[in-house]
């Protein structure tokens, strides 16, 4: 395979999925250069096969691009770019591999009932849109609703005909709903209280589904409460892999690797990182 450069912009430091592209080069024996920066440039760029940008940049990064596509332009985020007819193209991966797997993981998810959304990022607002694109009519948004109001009113202005409501999470256990899926896109390791209302899950329809985005720590407590409520529980790592597999179609890469290769690398990865993560 010939030498790929893919960029990785992040003001934290390198993402989970640079790092992990550099294990599967190392482990492949490919070579590929993964590079990251803090902030965005087209400088930075410059030489790359293709981009992954942290969806917290969008809001400075969009207003400098003249084309989206609809899942860019309907959510206000992206975390992907590929090169399409000698140009940058933004794209939003993250929307196509939740909702692949919601709809390959939770074919009976009762979209009748309610969803809820748990976290204030924009991959909050990216899993609250991929719930309201699949016929959920009603979604909660929970975390401060300071921060979540800017988020409710891109959302509406898009989803039209969804109720979205935010919630304060002092009020989770007050709820009398019974909610058909509960996407958690927070880190709990730092808000235990949090954590400890969720894990009642008495906002949840027995047999719902519970998705965590998180993949540290590899010990999950949420979703270990979220079995014990007798949940339907979608690990991670499947949004990861589904995530890699939908990068590399984008790449052509596909014919390099096989799903099942994905699922295995990013096992190890995950076991042999969890420490330092």
């Amino acid at each position: 395979m010939n030498t790929l450069k893919f960029v990785d912009i992040r003001p934290e430091g390198p993402s989970v999925f640079a790092k992990y592209l550099d294990f599967l080069s190392r482990q492949k024996s490919w070579g590929w250069v993964v590079e990251h920066h803090a902030t965005f440039s087209a400088e930075v760029m410059e030489g790359a096969t293709a981009v992954k940008i942290a969806p917290s940049l969008s809001d400075d990064i969009l207003p400098q691009l003249r084309v989206l596509p609809t899942q860019v332009r309907t959510s206000q985020v992206l975390d992907s770019f590929f090169q399409d007819e000698g140009g940058w193209y933004p794209r939003l991966i993250l929307h196509e591999a939740i909702r692949s797997v919601l709809v390959q993981e939770a074919r009976d998810l009762d979209i009748r009932a309610p969803g809820f959304v748990v976290g204030e990022s924009k991959e909050a607002r990216v899993a609250a849109g991929v719930l309201a694109e699949m016929g959920v009519s009603e979604i909660f948004l929970v975390g401060d609703p300071a921060v979540l109001e800017p988020q409710k009113h891109v959302l509406s202005r898009q989803q039209l005909g969804i109720r979205f409501n935010i919630l304060n999470p002092d009020d989770l256990t007050l709820q009398a709903v019974s909610a058909g899926v509960m996407i958690n896109t927070m880190d709990l390791r730092q808000n235990k209280s949090l954590l400890t209302d969720l894990s009642y899950f008495n906002f949840m329809k027995r047999a719902g589904y519970a998705l965590d985005l998180n993949l540290f720590p590899l010990e999950n407590l949420l979703l270990e409460e979220a079995e014990r409520a007798d949940l339907k529980v979608l690990p991670p790592v499947l949004v990861a892999e589904t995530f890699t597999r939908l990068w590399f179609q984008r790449l052509k890469l596909s014919d390099d690797i096989s799903n099942d290769e994905i699922r295995a690398t990013w096992n190890t990865f995950l076991k042999e990182n969890s420490s330092s993560v």
